[in-house]
């Protein structure tokens, strides 16, 4: 949340006792620049923040403060300390100032009195807006997607989930460099000075520009990498963790697979993707991956950084929907995580829904309205075991419902079809025809059967329906 300090003046509007626009030029500390600073690494030990909401017409003054509770936690998790809350009521946002010119003045008493040095908005400013309140307030300004991006900068370890995390800075901040600047005059004149020159604005931004497509070209670069590695998995049945952050997903993992994740009571404490074998009833095993958490108003930029780390749910031939169950806006977590995982399926995916920490529950009698309501679900606890076993079953139910046994006879590309079914599939069959072809028996998981129908059309033919759940027809 480190944010460079604001100027009471647009920085367009700063000029010299003359009336003439500036000639010098100096940065704000922590700005993007030709090597680009950290700017959110070297925050103050004590920023006491004042929270801002909007209730707009379609919405209500409970959700709006249930957003609220859910920002303070933010806020904590990025170090600052919430000294005070501002709601407003609006038909529509003020283009100038998000909210009302009376509530800016009223926000400005707020911060006074708290002594709060940090203003932090549950919605997206426009540059502008952020820029106009700063003016007016004369104090650090921020929105809910710059509090999130300065959690995951935190949080982020390894050397991947740094470059999604820059990445999704970078293309935050792009549209937003001015307010890093407290002077963008020209560049001073005289003789042999002047010219088509750049500001020094247009320079960031197109250094940034330069960061950004360099950050993505290393990102594809993880892809393929990653992609390597999923064929290298054989044909393992996979099965991903998702759910809203905080939901218990790294502890779950431990306790299936026994490993020593780490494991914290914040948000957004796990950024990268993890995978685990899995060992299940009936001498059976999958490959678990543990991914980051969603939450409300997810930043688009983070959804599409974080496409390399997603993309393992994408490869996933079962979702595990981690649910906390002592969440008091455990139904609007679900629907966030389900609208999430609308944006980056490529399609429907088979879903088991867990709900977490049954031994932090006080009262059980909403299990019984949620066990109507999901009849399928698990009810577990990563802590105590309870329910693991049922967990573990259930998975191994969908492992044979929905696997793939089919014969088939390559007709073309044969090389590239046979490397295929014995790296992703289980051939229980092999022989050569008489008519030259090669004519096998496979069984695929799902998400391998259709990567097989993607990569390979026309390379192939059926010998024969193919069998589900182990029955052949």
């Amino acid at each position: 949340m480190n944010r460079k300090g604001s100027s009471s003046r647009d920085p367009d509007d700063e000029r010299g006792l003359d009336g003439e626009p500036t000639a010098k030029r100096h940065r704000r500390s922590g700005d993007l620049g030709p090597e680009r600073d950290r700017a959110w690494s070297g925050r103050r030990a004590a920023e006491r923040a004042v929270l801002v909401g909007v209730v707009l017409q379609r919405d209500s003054r409970a959700v709006t403060e249930e957003h609220l509770d859910e920002l303070e936690l933010l806020a904590r998790t990025a170090g600052a300390e919430p000294v005070g809350r501002l709601v407003q009521e609006r038909s529509e946002i003020n283009v100038r100032t998000f909210i009302g010119r009376g509530k800016v003045e009223e926000l400005a008493e707020l911060c006074k009195s708290t002594e709060a040095n940090l203003v932090i908005f549950d919605d997206t400013l426009a540059p502008a807006q952020a820029r106009n309140l700063e003016s007016v307030l004369d104090r650090n300004v921020i929105d809910r997607t710059e509090l999130i991006l300065d959690i995951f900068a935190r949080h982020a370890r390894t050397r991947e989930a740094k470059l999604q995390v820059e990445l999704a800075q970078l293309q935050y901040m792009r549209p937003r460099l001015r307010r890093l600047w407290d002077h963008l005059s020209r560049q001073s004149g005289g003789i042999g000075t002047r010219g088509p020159g750049e500001t020094q604005l247009e320079v960031d931004r197109r250094r940034v520009g330069e960061k950004i497509a360099h950050i993505k070209e290393l990102l594809r670069d993880r892809r393929t990498v990653a992609e390597t590695q999923r064929k290298g998995r054989g044909g393992a049945y996979a099965a991903a963790l998702v759910g809203y952050t905080n939901a218990g997903k790294s502890s779950l993992l431990n306790a299936l697979a026994g490993t020593d994740l780490l494991t914290e009571d914040k948000l957004f404490s796990t950024l990268d993707a993890t995978t685990r074998r899995v060992p299940l009833p009936g001498g059976h095993e999958a490959l678990l991956t543990d991914t980051v958490g969603f939450i409300r108003k997810l930043p688009h930029d983070l959804v599409a950084s974080f496409r390399v780390t997603l993309e393992e749910i994408n490869a996933a031939d079962l979702l595990v929907h981690v649910a906390d169950v002592t969440s008091p806006s455990l139904e609007a977590h679900i629907d966030t995580v389900n609208e999430v995982l609308g944006e980056i399926l490529d399609g429907p995916r088979d879903t088991v829904i867990v709900f977490n920490k049954m031994d932090m529950l006080a009262d059980r009698d909403d299990v019984a309205r949620l066990q109507r309501h999901y009849p399928e679900a698990v009810f577990a606890s990563a802590r105590t075991g309870e329910g693991l076993d049922d967990l573990r079953q259930r998975v191994v139910d969908r492992l044979l419902r929905g696997s793939v046994e089919l014969d088939l006879v390559v007709l073309r590309r044969h090389d590239r079809v046979l490397s295929y079914c014995y790296r992703e599939g289980r051939v229980e069959a092999h022989e050569q025809r008489e008519d030259g072809h090669q004519r096998l028996r496979v069984r695929f998981p799902p998400a391998a059967f259709r990567r097989l129908q993607r990569l390979h059309a026309g390379d192939f033919a059926l010998d024969g329906a193919p069998a589900t759940g182990g029955e052949r027809t």
